[in-house]
């Protein structure tokens, strides 16, 4: 998988073309011969190079957008391939863009479409913890209420050194043009290993305001104490992020 290196530059290999860094310099090579970044960006026989070398920049800028606009959600988790897997997810949104020609599709046009938002929504962010409970949960966008029902403290997967679970839940809205976002995100919720079995829901006061994609999003943090004070579990199965409903408003 390509990525990116800077601003405009990428490594790796994306739609047939070898993206790579030699002597300082950014190149790129196909079957039968390598070529520059400028040659990519000017050459007159290279336009399906320039079409896919300028979607996957455009993703690649979506992706470090998007982790900033859930960066309280994320803070804590340790995964080295978030990043990669997220550009996948980019990389599938912009081709759910069915309106704009090769070389311009966007993760704008693509995140409007119901196979965009969907690819967002089933997303799994933490693989060690896809699912946030073994009991039903949901967010209800016309209340702004995230409900658990039939929590058992038994079934909640509690790691052997934690002691309690942080329950946060929020909606972000991210412009994908513009990059510009808002976020709404509750107090903390906090089980601890010995609280009682029991249904409880987290409301929102309000939505975010400004113009974008909504989506709400939950986190489940599990607690250890380490020199006294109550730390995020540092494993993969510490937390677990779920996208639980995505809309337009």
């Amino acid at each position: 998988m390509a990525k990116l290196i800077g601003p405009e530059v990428v490594t790796g290999t994306y739609d047939g073309v070898n993206y790579y860094i030699r002597e300082g310099e950014a190149l790129a090579r196909m079957a039968g011969g390598g070529f520059t970044r400028e040659r990519i960006l000017k050459g007159q026989n290279m336009e399906r190079v320039k079409e896919s070398y300028t979607e996957f920049a455009g993703c690649s800028k979506v992706n470090r957008a998007f982790k900033t606009a859930v960066k309280p959600f994320l803070s804590g988790y340790r995964d080295g391939t978030l990043h990669r897997r997220l550009m996948q997810l980019f990389l599938k949104i912009k081709d759910a863009d069915l309106c704009s020609e090769r070389g311009k599709r966007s993760v704008h046009q693509g995140i409007s479409s119901p196979e965009g938002e969907a690819l967002l929504k089933d997303f799994i962010f933490t693989p060690k913890r896809a699912a946030l409970f073994a009991c039903p949960y949901l967010f209800d966008r016309e209340t702004l209420t995230f409900s658990v029902q039939g929590f058992n403290i038994h079934q909640a997967g509690f790691p052997e050194t934690t002691s309690r679970i942080q329950v946060t839940v929020g909606v972000v809205r991210l412009d994908f043009e513009s990059f510009a976002f808002q976020q709404v995100i509750s107090d903390s919720f906090v089980i601890d290993r010995e609280s009682p079995d029991a249904s409880f829901e987290i409301a929102l006061e309000a939505l975010p305001e400004g113009s974008g994609l909504l989506f709400a999003v939950a986190r489940v943090s599990f607690e250890e104490i380490v020199g006294g004070e109550r730390v995020v579990m540092m494993s993969e199965d510490g937390v677990g992020i779920e996208v639980m409903e995505v809309w337009n408003q």
